[in-house]
């Protein structure tokens, strides 16, 4: 894929119950509009330290280009939490890894 085209998914919309095509940059948009973005995962991830696995990821944006994910473990919430700013989105808010987009 070159870099002018577009990866496009399929997201769930669960409030209004609809199916929306999204890009990258209408999800970050949908949470600077107070959208939570869910990314159920297709394998369990585990960080570097080998401290913590999780197969969802939960976006949410703070204010000032700051986000935060909060994450799973097969439907447990966990406590932990990581904040990105706007420029580390480009390494960590990976939608291609997703299975199933929903958007709350």
């Amino acid at each position: 894929m070159s870099n002018t085209e577009k990866t496009v998914r399929i997201a769930h919309d669960t409030v209004k119950n609809v199916d929306i095509e999204v890009d990258r940059d209408a999800l970050i948009q949908l949470m600077r509009d107070g959208r939570q973005v869910d990314f159920v995962l297709d394998s369990v991830r585990e960080d570097a330290d080998g401290y913590m696995k999780w197969d969802v990821e939960f976006w949410s944006y703070l204010e000032n280009n700051r986000f935060v994910r909060t994450y799973a473990l097969e439907g447990r919430t966990l406590r932990e939490y990581t904040r990105f700013n706007i420029y580390d989105m480009a390494d960590e808010f990976v939608m291609e890894r997703a299975k199933e987009i929903r958007i709350s």
